[in-house]
């Protein structure tokens, strides 16, 4: 099974009532050729686990249309292609790895954009509709400081942090996602016309709601399982006690993510929320980044090497001569001053201004005893 005998298949599976996305799945996993899906008696499906009399019948009757179903399914091919939309099946390649493993992944995903191999060391970022002015500041902090170093950042499109979140990360021209309670089609809310269009040009809009669908309240909490799914982590920033965003920080422990909060003020509405997950230990106490950082390192490092390199290169680019011969002649060792010296034939002071001048840009560290090494 390849391909769009794929997408369709797996389309008209999520058109059966009552078959959720691990149901499918374990059709799937029995059946995974849609021809001999076609052909399998209604008995058999009953044999599949979660499938009982009453839901095979259902698979049955649908099927019996199948036809019908085929010229609807071309119909959204066509519509999709016509809006720039992609479809992504849960065994497509491109499909976030990290929600490929969360237990009710979406078979079928929408989104609008582009995705990106580093989607799997993404961190999601969430928080109230009404933030305060606390709130904003460090919503904007922590995200042009984590995704300053690469790190992909996940939010819900909403009012308030998460619109935040895209804007900050809009601005400086990071990658980022957002998922949808709605078709990746509807814009919602609606002044947020001006973050879709500039978003869909660095990162994606997604959702698993078929094109079309309006941002109906019952979607919303679905939405929040694919914001902690996608992500290594998730940062709760101000949220009541009944705010969303406690229920994406509850979904990310249920997924064995990591969650972060921000503490707020004891006297604030906005920070019951995330001052009863830190309370209750579900939720890891950050007042910087660096918290986030030191506390998934190791998951975190490739990006952060990878973006390390690819910032140097384009600093080394933008060397002076002079910082360049210096730079070529420190290795990871260190190296004396009177070595560095010796060694570029630079006067003492010329080869400390201009070592001062790399420290700055982040290339060299000066240790002890007039020592460089390279970072």
């Amino acid at each position: 099974m390849e391909g769009t005998d794929t997408l369709k298949y797996i389309f008209f599976l999520t058109k059966v009532k009552n078959l959720g996305n691990k149901k499918i799945k374990n059709i799937l996993n029995r059946i995974p050729d849609l021809k001999i899906f076609l052909k399998t008696g209604i008995n058999d499906f009953r044999k599949i686990e979660g499938i009982d009399y009453n839901i095979s019948g259902k698979i049955y009757t649908a099927r019996e249309n199948f036809s019908a179903f085929e010229k609807e399914f071309e119909n959204i091919l066509s519509d999709a292609d016509k809006k720039k939309i992609n479809i992504l099946t849960i065994f497509d390649a491109d499909y976030p790895e990290n929600l490929r493993r969360i237990f009710d992944a979406p078979v079928i995903l929408y989104y609008k954009g582009k995705l990106d191999w580093k989607d799997q060391y993404s961190l999601s970022i969430v928080g109230t509709r009404n933030p305060t002015e606390y709130g904003k500041y460090t919503c904007e902090k922590f995200t042009e400081q984590l995704s300053e170093l690469g790190i992909p950042i996940v939010s819900g499109f909403a009012r308030g942090i998460d619109s935040i979140v895209h804007k900050t990360c809009l601005k400086n021209n990071n990658l980022n996602y957002a998922v949808f309670g709605c078709g990746v089609d509807v814009i919602y809310p609606e002044e947020n016309g001006k973050i879709y269009s500039a978003l869909i040009e660095k990162g994606a809009v997604i959702s698993e709601f078929p094109m079309g669908t309006k941002p109906d309240r019952v979607n919303f909490p679905m939405r929040n399982r694919i914001i902690s799914g996608i992500s290594l982590g998730t940062v709760v920033i101000e949220s009541g006690m009944k705010g969303g965003s406690l229920l994406t920080a509850e979904l990310a422990i249920d997924q064995d993510k990591e969650v972060f909060a921000v503490p707020g003020y004891i006297n604030s509405r906005q920070s019951e929320g995330t001052n009863e997950l830190i309370k209750k230990g579900h939720a890891k106490l950050v007042t910087c980044t660096d918290d986030i950082i030191n506390e998934i390192e190791i998951k975190l490092r490739p990006i952060l090497k990878k973006e390390l390199i690819e910032r140097e290169v384009v600093q080394i680019a933008n060397l002076s001569n002079t910082e360049k011969t210096l730079f070529d002649a420190i290795e990871y060792e260190p190296l004396n001053i009177d070595t560095i010296n010796e060694v570029t034939g630079l006067a003492i002071s010329d080869c400390l201004v201009n070592l001062l001048s790399l420290e700055f840009k982040g290339l060299i560290r000066q240790i002890p005893g007039k020592n460089f090494t390279r970072i």
